[in-house]
């Protein structure tokens, strides 16, 4: 597979896509459920840029088949199409804006609506005749081919178990540019388990599920994270297993699904490596272990947080026996908020960014947590404490530490 192409198809004539008919352009009837239409227009626009030059990118591509009706929006990077069920009574392309038409479709009365394009206009009936909305359209052979993905490599996972595995860790992808491989998740596969990586430099989440997945090779593939959340929404809903397909190369994945009686496929570039050597960095021995209630640490950080600084979120932690003291001071305003922790090792003192603590600790899922810890200036991991609800699955989490502004050094 390569990546959808912005080169138009010849003049006169629709853009073709592998085993599909020629298409008129400017014509297209159907009929199909409003709740159908509104929800493949939902998905879609997932992929579409807000900020594009290119005014096709803003659309979404309507396709009617002899099958049904096809819904596609992409960003060049991130594509996601949508097979509906309907009624085709006339085979045909269009383009139409793609906020503006989901946002119509979805206050749409429910039930079936008639959806035409004559005279490069979209027209949709609702409520029994009782409104109809019209979009105007753009030529359909200047969107963006998307070719069909011819893949070397393929595994199967569970939609619920995939879209746990992405919200434990896509949370601490990097969102810079200046090191782009940092901006997606490593996928790794094996015959023992599937594992998903997620670094910013400043934290860090691993997370797996036991299982065959060997398939692709143990150096992984980097997913970007924009095409993650797409991915995500896929795979919650899902009815059956997800396929996830590395096309040649290890530059492009497809990610399929049913939703019902709908189809969803996500692709997407692949980002280029080397990814770094997480291992490396995750601490092999850290003799501090400081035991809480998650919920408990949740509301210390959230409340002290307000008066942190606004550009490092610092909150500092006082880690004495059997308490746990979380606090800020800060020309806003300071606080401190106490809780009980099962900790019996040397008075320490440290700072953490309150953010990524409150990102960590809502991807874990256990009532209690264990921080891990060697010095107010060296890595922290935090796992949960007992096993998880699947108990094939495993997570861990790790955070550099803020240096505090009376710390020694």
């Amino acid at each position: 597979m390569t990546a959808p192409s912005t080169t138009p198809a010849t003049a006169g004539k629709p853009a073709e896509t592998s085993g599909s008919l020629a298409y008129e352009s400017d014509r297209m009837e159907l009929t199909i459920q409003q709740a159908d239409l509104a929800f493949g227009a939902g998905k879609a626009l997932a992929s579409v840029s807000t900020k594009s030059p290119l005014p096709l990118l803003s659309c979404l591509l309507l396709e009617a088949e002899s099958g049904g009706l096809r819904i596609t929006g992409t960003d060049l990077d991130v594509t996601t199409s949508v097979a509906l069920p309907c009624s085709v009574k006339r085979q045909g392309r269009a383009a139409v804006s793609a906020r503006h038409f989901h946002e119509v479709v979805r206050k749409m009365s429910k039930g079936e609506v008639a959806l035409t394009v004559v005279d490069g206009q979209c027209e949709v009936r609702y409520g029994d005749g009782k409104g109809w909305s019209r979009f105007p359209t753009q030529d359909p052979a200047d969107f963006p081919r998307v070719p069909e993905l011819k893949a070397d490599a393929a595994i199967a996972i569970e939609g619920d178990a995939l879209a746990r595995l992405i919200a434990r860790s896509a949370y601490a992808a990097s969102s810079e540019e200046t090191r782009p491989q940092l901006n997606g998740v490593l996928l790794q596969c094996s015959d023992q388990q599937i594992t998903l990586v997620a670094t910013d430099g400043h934290r860090l989440a691993r997370t797996s599920r036991k299982g065959s997945y060997e398939a692709f090779k143990n150096d992984g593939v980097i997913i970007p994270n924009r095409a993650l959340q797409a991915i995500s929404r896929a795979a919650e809903d899902a009815t059956s297993p997800v396929s996830i397909e590395v096309a040649g190369g290890r530059n492009q994945a497809g990610v399929t699904t049913q939703i019902g009686a709908y189809r969803v496929q996500v692709l997407t570039r692949l980002l280029e490596g080397p990814y770094p050597n997480y291992e490396q960095v995750i601490p092999k021995n850290n003799p501090r272990e400081v035991k809480c209630a998650r919920a408990d640490l949740m509301e210390a950080v959230d409340i002290v947080a307000s008066h942190a600084d606004n550009v490092t979120r610092q909150v500092r932690f006082a880690l004495r026996r059997n308490r746990l003291g979380v606090s800020s001071a800060t020309e806003l305003g300071s606080g401190e908020h106490s809780l009980a922790a099962e900790y019996t090792g040397d008075d320490m003192d440290i700072g953490y960014n309150a953010g990524y603590l409150l990102d960590l600790l809502r991807a874990l899922p256990t009532e209690s947590v264990v921080l891990k810890l060697n010095s107010a200036l060296s890595a922290g991991v935090v796992e949960p404490v007992g096993p998880l609800p699947q108990a094939e699955e495993e997570i861990l989490c790790l955070i550099m530490p803020l240096r505090l502004p009376d710390a020694a050094g």
